[in-house]
């Protein structure tokens, strides 16, 4: 049976933290899915690990790439799915429904594109100051001050994704921004919100990596934005400070993330756009 998603998991010598990922896309319910795993040549026990992990849904190829948007094209290449969600192997499902939920309002809505919540978690797992990745007040105009859905919660139609190229190689860190950006911006997308915890994001990978990172990330996004028309001056990349805030929402109940599954409220919203 053809899936409904496709799970793409990008990684390198990620076995602190990939066992999680892996488990919580293995124990999803009720959705036909499949999870790829494009590992870029790992020295460490990550192969064993997917190994360890492995069920009829997970394929799993280790080769050299050019980078990580290389690797996620690698992956969207293979997929099958009518949408596909891009979980790196820092993060991991939040609920073993994760993916039913979702396929359930994309065929509610339609829509090109679904957006959820994400929880920021440490690198330990556990939640520091509840920080919570709302997509509650995105809109699509955003994107012109170098803004964004959490993209670790958000399913793309596999057509969409095909029909924009992929992932433009050249990005280092904003590559996701840029292929949302051109999604909603130029291709005018339509999207559905799903205000509940899909995923959980680790802090401390490259786009959370410091002043260095923060400095080619805002670059990076100028440079997106420039070849679609629009200009991100450095007013502009200021106003982006208040938008994170909104979308941060405190305060968040307190769980053990890294022993139990969230407990989603019955809170959802679509917007077709």
């Amino acid at each position: 049976m053809t899936p409904e998603i496709s799970v793409v998991t990008v990684c390198f010598n990620a076995s602190s933290t990939i066992a999680d990922t892996l488990s919580s896309v293995a124990n999803q319910s009720d959705v036909e899915f499949e999870h790829i795993v494009v590992d870029g040549g790992s020295s460490d026990s990550t192969l064993d690990l997917i190994r360890r992990h492995a069920h009829n849904r997970l394929f799993a190829v280790s080769e050299p790439d050019d980078g990580i948007y290389d690797a996620m094209n690698k992956g969207l290449a293979r997929a099958n799915g009518r949408y596909v969600m891009f979980l790196n192997a820092d993060d991991y499902l939040a609920r073993p429904d994760a993916l039913a939920i979702a396929a359930a309002k994309l065929v509610e809505t339609n829509a090109d594109c679904l957006l959820a919540d994400t929880q920021f978690v440490g690198r330990d797992g556990r939640t520091p100051q509840y920080r919570r990745y709302s997509t509650r007040p995105f809109g699509r105009w955003w994107l012109r001050f170098g803004a964004q859905p959490p993209h670790p919660s958000m399913l793309m139609r596999r057509k969409l994704i095909h029909e924009l190229g992929g992932f433009d190689t050249q990005f280092r860190i904003a590559g996701d921004f840029d292929l949302i950006a051109r999604a909603f911006l130029l291709h005018r997308a339509a999207y559905a919100k799903l205000p509940v915890v899909m995923t959980h994001f680790r802090l401390g990978g490259i786009s959370t990596g410091g002043l260095k990172s923060k400095v080619v990330l805002s670059r990076e996004l100028a440079f997106s934005l420039k070849r679609m028309g629009y200009r991100l001056s450095a007013l502009r990349v200021m106003f982006r400070l208040p938008f994170k805030l909104l979308q941060l929402q405190l305060p968040f109940p307190r769980r053990r993330y890294s022993s139990e599954w969230f407990s989603a409220g019955k809170d959802s919203s679509s917007e077709r756009c």
